[in-house]
């Protein structure tokens, strides 16, 4: 009997599978790290809005270098623990509302216009300090979120929140120019 020409295997999805098998495991990496570096400033009380924006940085790494659903995985993974995990939830709370989802929304709110972009990121920056009030003081009740609906806390807020979105445009900058040739990581999940 002859034997069957040579085929080919038909191409399976392996690289595929280990482009994804990559991404998940990053996703799962920036998440641990998310929730270690939110302990600290759990554990820490001075330290917690320090650390929800180096929290954050992480997902603006994830939108960078994975893109896709992986930057909301890493968000929703880091927060949950977080609001589970954390002694202290006024730092898990103002993640979930804010630093972790923020760079994500950051990412669609900068394709639009300038103006409009600007609207939209003190519109839904106003929006979740609304609700991170309303849940820390009426719902969870966190003896360290004395904040209230003052408007001098809306003025500070959104200062504080303007130098935020500035300096982390330049942290994205720096990364995009300089850091992720350094790193090696400019080709790394192609």
């Amino acid at each position: 009997m002859r034997n069957a020409p040579y085929r080919r295997p038909k191409k399976n999805n392996t690289g595929a599978g280990m482009k994804n098998s990559k991404k998940i495991a990053l996703a799962a990496i920036l998440s641990a790290l998310g929730v270690i570096i939110l302990m600290l400033g759990s554990v820490f009380t001075m330290l917690d809005l320090t650390m929800v924006a180096m929290a954050s940085l992480l997902v603006m790494l994830a939108v960078i270098e994975i893109g896709g659903f992986y930057p909301y995985l890493v968000w929703l993974v880091t927060g949950t623990l977080s609001l589970l995990l954390l002694p202290s939830k006024f730092p898990a709370l103002l993640y979930a509302l804010f630093g972790g989802i923020y760079p994500i929304f950051k990412a669609m709110f900068e394709r639009l216009h300038y103006i409009v972009a600007w609207v939209l990121k003190l519109s839904f920056f106003n929006s979740m300090l609304t609700l991170l009030i309303f849940l820390s003081e009426y719902v969870f009740n966190l003896p360290d979120a004395d904040l209230g609906f003052g408007w001098l806390v809306y003025l500070l807020c959104n200062g504080v929140f303007v130098l935020y979105d500035i300096a982390s445009t330049q942290l994205i900058t720096l990364y995009l120019i300089k850091l992720r040739k350094m790193l090696g990581l400019k080709n790394f999940f192609k």
